[in-house]
């Protein structure tokens, strides 16, 4: 695909409202991973919010105190997973979303007590304004990456709206990864989602870069931030992102 290299996102929905155009001719892989880490800040919330989920009751679950993976064991060690599945439950109109309720407490756990996930880099450059239309689009290219999402706004219903901005979440917190060089392989074990093994992880990855936390996370089956599949209980209709790359180790 020839074209400048330029990132593009486009959408106005209740309240949300984003028009942004990025000139990357010439930049830096570093500059890209600023900027979608840029747009994942803006865009994740408004994910968690449409999905349907109480997403301030969570954040106020997820408050720690103090700083840092020990403010989060202190509160994941406080109360009992029954404790923990039932405010989380009491935080979702319906069960079937009890996966965005966990995806949306662990982001918070995690922004609450400082901790790096997420590809995170000074945004250097300055975008110029994109008209918003009667649509919530996302166009990025740079060298060889090309990646379009797009949904139009009639007749859409808000966990619509939630499911294209968490897949263009899902897309540019992985993308600016690899172009922030952080991406490798993490021998990250496989156990069972639970809060004592999250608690387990956690103890364990003190110290570690946001590349190794997000993927052991993911790996127990805690992805930290806002993806389709959050969403594929609730909503068969709406498809969970395609896996690559190579899996963690059993």
């Amino acid at each position: 695909m020839t074209g400048n290299d330029e990132i593009i996102f486009t959408g106005e929905y209740k309240g949300f409202r984003l028009g942004v155009h990025f000139d990357l001719t010439g930049k830096e892989p570093k500059d890209v991973a600023a900027v979608l880490a840029y747009i994942s800040e803006t865009i994740e919330p408004f994910a968690f919010k449409f999905s349907g989920i109480d997403a301030a009751a969570i954040d106020k679950l997820a408050c720690v105190s103090g700083k840092g993976i020990p403010a989060i064991l202190k509160l994941l060690e406080g109360k009992t997973p029954t404790e923990l599945r039932g405010a989380l439950l009491n935080a979702v109109p319906d069960p079937k979303l009890y996966s965005a309720a966990e995806a949306c407490f662990v982001n918070r756990l995690l922004y609450n007590a400082g901790i790096q996930f997420k590809a995170s880099a000074p945004l250097t450059l300055k975008p110029s304004e994109e008209e918003i239309s009667d649509f919530i689009g996302f166009v990025g290219k740079y060298g060889n990456w090309v990646a379009v999402k797009k949904l139009g706004l009639e007749k859409v219903q808000e966990y619509g709206v939630s499911a294209i901005l968490a897949g263009i979440n899902h897309t540019v917190v992985n993308k600016a990864f690899d172009f922030a060089g952080m991406a490798k392989s993490v021998d990250a074990a496989v156990k069972r989602k639970s809060f004592g093994n999250l608690a387990e992880c956690l103890r364990g990855l003190e110290g570690k870069d946001a590349y190794t936390i997000c993927k052991s996370l993911e790996a127990i089956g805690y992805k930290p931030y806002a993806s389709p599949e959050m969403l594929t209980d609730a909503h068969p209709d709406i498809k969970p992102p395609k896996v690559k790359g190579r899996k963690p180790k059993a």
